[in-house]
């Protein structure tokens, strides 16, 4: 006989009504609620279920760099951002009338658009984004990092990459994986964003336009 769903919960899987769905689902990451759930267990489908979050993290990312490329005026706002208005998204409404159509076009646009407030424009642009290629490829990548991270999750709930329960309980070495992911990556998109500044700069002051040149920040020798 085939296991209903939820396979963790054997009395839940009995119900004869809707219930057994809507539990399941909500305690789907009630892991300690689960039949035969033992510490080991607990800390592996813990550690399993961060690769899902990251997963749906960088699904959603990508999702936002597809969307602009797609129905945003990325381009137009890189080339003049003070007076092009950033678009987040078309907005495709039948019961929209001539009124609201006309209310709502507006940055440029051909059709009533949703106007971007939440400064993923201004975050791209400072990261060294300024196409819509750029998005697009930059979406892949978050796309291709979801399919990894679902990969991993999947990995290590499979016996041969199981980690042990001593593996969850050693400080130092936990310590460590943190710290030396935060560290690090922290540091590659600093530095990343120095050359960002310092070329510019650089340029600046090679075509002696001092009218030009930022009075408030230093020289390019500061930032490298």
């Amino acid at each position: 006989m085939a296991l209903r769903f939820p396979r963790f919960s054997q009395g839940l899987a009995q119900d004869p009504t809707t219930r057994r769905i809507w539990f399941g689902i909500a305690t789907a990451h009630d892991f300690e609620s689960h039949d035969d759930i033992t510490e080991e267990r607990l800390y592996q489908n813990i550690f399993a279920s961060h690769f899902g979050q990251l997963a749906i993290i960088f699904l959603w990312t990508s999702g936002n760099l597809f969307h602009v490329a797609w129905q945003g005026n990325f381009e137009s706002w890189v080339q003049d951002p003070l007076h092009v208005r950033p678009i987040a998204h078309a907005i495709w409404d039948p019961h929209f009338g001539q009124p609201a159509v006309e209310a709502f076009t507006r940055g440029g646009a051909l059709g009533p658009v949703n106007i971007a407030y939440s400064g993923v424009y201004q975050w791209w642009y400072t990261i060294g984004l300024r196409t819509n290629q750029d998005l697009y490829t930059g979406a892949l990548f978050l796309l291709f990092l979801s399919a990894i991270s679902l990969i991993a999750g999947w990995l290590h709930l499979q016996p041969k990459w199981k980690p042990s329960v001593s593996w969850f309980k050693n400080a130092e070495s936990r310590l460590n994986h943190h710290l030396s992911g935060l560290f690090g990556l922290s540091s590659l998109a600093w530095t990343r964003g120095r050359p960002g500044k310092a070329f510019p700069l650089s340029l600046l002051e090679e075509s002696h336009d001092l009218n030009s040149f930022p009075p408030s920040l230093d020289s390019k020798h500061g930032f490298f």
